[in-house]
Order: C-alpha cells, then sequence, then structure tokens
C-alpha cells in the first residue's frame, strides 16, 4: 500500500489530493480544494494552510511522498518566476522534512525538490504536464483540454507524453496550448469589447464590473456553490447580483436593462470565449499534421463540459471522454493534484 498527497499550489485556488494506492492496483482518492489569492495574504501564512489541507486529507494515515506542482509563481504575489518557486518549494522543505518530495517538471519527469529549485524553470507552471501524463496513460494518442477558472490547456499527447511545442507559459501562449480564459475568473474585457444591447452593438466599460463566473451562473453552467471566487463587487453570487453585475458593463442596470436583454449579453459574451477556446485549439491542430478530428479530446476542469466539449463538439471531434468518468467531479476539478498523487504512487509502488 502506498499513500501519496498530491498537491497543486496555485496563485488563486491550492488543490490537494490524497491518495491510497492498494497492493491490488485500486485506490481512493480524497480532494481538498481552497481558494486562496496568493497576492491577499502574507507569505508566512502558506505553511499553515497546507497542514490544514494535510490533516483534511490524510487524518492519521502515514504518508510516503509528497507530489508537488505549481502555477502560483505567475501571479503578482511575486516580483519573478524564480521567487515565486523559491518561496513555494522552500515552504515545503521545511514542512515534514523526513518524507520525500518529487515535483513534476516540463521534462515529462519527477524531480526531487533540490533539483526543482535548481532549476525552476523546469517546474513552474507545469501542471498541465501532470494531467497529460496521467491521460496519456489511457489515451497515448489525444488531446488534453483542461479548462479551469482562469486558464485552458491544450496539450497534444503523443505515445503516452504531452508533445507540446511550449514548454513555458510565455512560448504556450504563442503556440495556443495556452488559452488565457477560464471558468470563473475571467474579465468580460477580455473576451470581447463590445455585447449586443437592444439590438445594437455596444462598446463595454474595461471596468471590471463582472467576471465570466456571472455569464455561466446566469446559463447555468455553474451553481452559487461552484463559483468559488470572489465577485466583481464583493456581494453575493445569486442570480439576481449577476444580472446587477453584468448589466454594469455596459454602464446601465436592472432598472434599464430588461432580464431577457442582459441574458442575451450574457449568450453572446459565451459565444465569444467559445470562439476564444476554437481559435487556440485550431492553432494547435494547424501546428500537428497527425492531429484531426479524429483523435480523442479528453475534457477536464471545472469547464469540461460547457466550455471544453462544446468547442469539441462544435469543431466536430467524435471521441470526446470526460475525465470525470475516471477521477469523479472533486477529482476532474482538481485533475493535476489527483494526477500528480496517481503518477507518484504507481512510480513508488513500482520502485
Amino acid at each position: 500500500m502506498v499513500n501519496v498527497v498530491g498537491f497543486d499550489i496555485g496563485g488563486v485556488n491550492i488543490k490537494g489530493a490524497f491518495v491510497i494506492y492498494s497492493s491490488s492496483n485500486e485506490y481512493t482518492l480524497k480532494i481538498s480544494s481552497k481558494f486562496y489569492p496568493m497576492w491577499l495574504h502574507n507569505p508566512v501564512e502558506l505553511p499553515e494552510l497546507l497542514e490544514g489541507i494535510i490533516r483534511e486529507l490524510a487524518g492519521k494515515n502515514q504518508i510516503d511522498a509528497f507530489g508537488i506542482t505549481l502555477t502560483a509563481e505567475v501571479s503578482d504575489a511575486y516580483y519573478t518566476k524564480s521567487e515565486g518557486v523559491t518561496h513555494v518549494l522552500t515552504t515545503f522543505t521545511k514542512m515534514m522534512p523526513r518524507i520525500p518530495k518529487k515535483i513534476i517538471s516540463s521534462y515529462n519527469t519527477f524531480l526531487p525538490l533540490q533539483d526543482a529549485l535548481d532549476d525552476y524553470m523546469a517546474v513552474a507552471s507545469a501542471n498541465w504536464v501532470a494531467t497529460a501524463m496521467y491521460v496519456g496513460k489511457k489515451f497515448p494518442n489525444c488531446i488534453l483540454m483542461d479548462i479551469g477558472s482562469t486558464t485552458t490547456d491544450i496539450i497534444p499527447i503523443s505515445k503516452g507524453l504531452p508533445n507540446t511545442i511550449g514548454k513555458t507559459d510565455p512560448d504556450r501562449l504563442m503556440s495556443g496550448e495556452l488559452v488565457y480564459t477560464g471558468a470563473l475568473r475571467s474579465t468580460i474585457p477580455s473576451i470581447t469589447h463590445k455585447v449586443p444591447v437592444q439590438g445594437k452593438p455596444s462598446p463595454i466599460s474595461f471596468e471590471k464590473f463582472a467576471l465570466v463566473a456571472d455569464v455561466h451562473l446566469l446559463l447555468n453552467h455553474i451553481t452559487e456553490k461552484e463559483y468559488t471566487c470572489d465577485t466583481a463587487d464583493g456581494r453575493k453570487k445569486t442570480r439576481k447580483d449577476a444580472l446587477a453585475r453584468l448589466a454594469r458593463v455596459v454602464c446601465s442596470d436592472i432598472d434599464l436593462l430588461s432580464e431577457s436583454e442582459i441574458y442575451e449579453i450574457a449568450s453572446y459574451i459565451y459565444e465569444r470565449q467559445l470562439n476564444q477556446i476554437s481559435e487556440g485549439l485550431t492553432q494547435v491542430l494547424k501546428s500537428r499534421e497527425e492531429y484531426d478530428l479524429t483523435v480523442p479530446v479528453v475534457v477536464t476542469g471545472l469547464g469540461r463540459d460547457f466550455l471544453a466539449r462544446k468547442v469539441a463538439e462544435t469543431m466536430g471531434f467524435k471521441q470526446i471522454y470526460d475525465l470525470r468518468q475516471e477521477l469523479g467531479l472533486e477529482g476532474a476539478i482538481a485533475s493535476p493534484a489527483a494526477a500528480i498523487a496517481l503518477l507518484l504512487a504507481e512510480e513508488l509502488k513500482v520502485s
């Protein structure tokens, strides 16, 4: 039996997974996710949060290893990626020092913690590698689409391993493999500069009056519980509040615009977001002759159904697999944490 805790340390959400991998190749998986905007917290608070997640997940069970991946270093909590990676990984060195800690890298391998500190760009924002390597075990040749609260990863997988042009966030943005739009936190101006208002195209305010989470709440893509980030105005996550926020995007309000008119705005923003993701997926397809509409598409993350699946279906892909069938709902939403825990558990079990 092997027990592993996997962590995906994001700049906004910290997700943990605890895997108990039995001798019969069966496992149990437990997930924890905490909304934790790094830039709003003192760095010295991180160990306490991580220790709380470990207690919540593992309880009194033995822990054989930690698998770690991170994207927090790209947040504006840090001046540089080096600073962010160093802070997060150094935090882990002080926690349960006798338990081995492995960090997933863009080399498609685990690195010991000190090696990761020495080669920080290999582990910076490499959480997509863990999910892709896990998916590649079942679908050796496919396209992975992981849409979380903030970003979209479009990862070609070949012979069981990620086959990306880019290895870093800047390079993946250029290649279409990273699309900076997600299911919750994207601002409306990052998706479109105009929306329909009473039958006419209207420019929008470039203020942060609403988030795409308001759009998806109104269109029944997410529930209030799944609206896990802070709202743009600090108010509640009700439909009435979402309507008010979205009306404000065109400098209006719920007295001046009818509910149906605001829903028309929401539907338009949704279509524009689908177009953004489609453009990234199209770019990835065009860059590789070996991928076409017959290749399986594996969808995961909070936006796996109403964004990833919708885009894949619209583009004509026929084989679409939801990672929820393998990891469960919570596991699919926290797929990098679940994947890194499972990968490391399998590696330890073999060794």
